[in-house]
């Protein structure tokens, strides 16, 4: 039951996670629109690669940090490897198939599908957004299962007959 409950939290843990990245990107981006509309603030290589007062740019840029690093790269893909491994134990129906498509849309989405929109084409970027939303439903249907499994009842024992003699 305790590993039940574990996937459960995990899976859900996934599909918020992947909420507040997409909170986090939003931020950034019209953070960054707002700094170059409002404040006439002008994106180039020169900012992309700033390392001295990179605070006076524009305040959002903690969204691209939080979206990219801590969470799109840390977190993520460290709950997905867990809830894979608690998968194991958790006797959830299906969930050990869930919890690896899980895993694998988290590697999809942080390895393969950035490389292929720098080295192919950025057209592969929305691929990544299409990616998240299949991972959040993904996730969130894992919970779910994971949670019908825990309220459904304990199969009852076949009823035994008295041997007779």
């Amino acid at each position: 039951m305790r590993a039940m409950k574990a996937y459960r939290f995990l899976a859900f843990m996934i599909a918020v996670l992947v909420v507040v990245q997409a909170g986090a990107i939003a931020w950034a981006f019209f953070g960054l629109s707002s700094w170059i509309t409002d404040d006439g603030g002008v994106l180039n290589k020169e900012v992309l690669e700033c390392t001295d007062d990179c605070e006076s740019l524009f305040t959002a840029e903690w969204g691209f940090a939080i979206h990219m690093f801590f969470v799109g790269t840390l977190l993520i893909p460290l709950t997905s490897l867990v809830l894979l491994i608690v998968s194991f134990f958790a006797k959830v129906p299906g969930g050990l198939a869930m919890a690896g498509g899980i895993f694998g849309l988290v590697l999809l989405q942080v390895f393969v599908l950035p490389a292929l929109a720098r080295e192919v084409g950025t057209g592969f970027g929305a691929l990544h957004g299409v990616n998240a939303i299949v991972l959040l439903g993904l996730a969130y249907m894992a919970g779910k299962r994971a949670s019908n499994a825990i309220g459904s009842p304990v199969e009852p024992a076949a009823p035994t007959t008295p041997a007779t003699a």
